[in-house]
């Protein structure tokens, strides 16, 4: 396992807890002290952060060629599917909050949750797609 592959799996262990302990939070939240002070167990998607140490976290080995040209196309390819999902999930967002409820809704509560759901997309998106990918090559032999 390189070291692309290793912080794509990090990140998904991150935001898998990150995503668990938010909801968690914010369903026992409600249900104790109802839903505008439960907005307040949204603060565990901090948790997220720990996500961007992933680099500092699993250091490049000097010396060896960690990164050639076949890693920076996949690389390439899991940003870009990351990146396009992400405009999926601003766009479907955002739809629904002007179609479906009140624009008011979307300026108190809405755009967090679309900054916030975007930088996840992005991060799970791309952590898939590394995994896949080099599953892919790494069964099939060199593509």
């Amino acid at each position: 396992m390189n070291r692309i592959q290793k912080i794509a799996v990090y990140n998904l262990v991150v935001f898998s807890i990150t995503s668990l302990l938010t909801t968690t939070a914010v369903i026992i939240l409600s249900v104790t002290i109802g839903w505008p002070k439960a907005s307040a167990g949204l603060a565990c998607l901090s948790i997220g952060a720990f996500g961007a140490f992933s680099p500092l976290i699993f250091k490049k080995d000097p010396g060896a060629v960690t990164f050639d040209e076949r890693d920076r196309m996949l690389n390439r390819t899991a940003a870009l599917g990351g990146f396009a999902a992400s405009y999926l999930w601003f766009c479907l967002t955002g739809t629904a909050f002007v179609m479906l409820l009140s624009p008011e809704l979307l300026k108190n509560f809405g755009l967090p949750l679309m900054c916030f759901g975007g930088m996840f997309v992005v991060y799970i998106v791309h952590s898939i797609i590394v995994l896949v990918l080099y599953g892919r090559v790494s069964s099939d032999g060199e593509k």
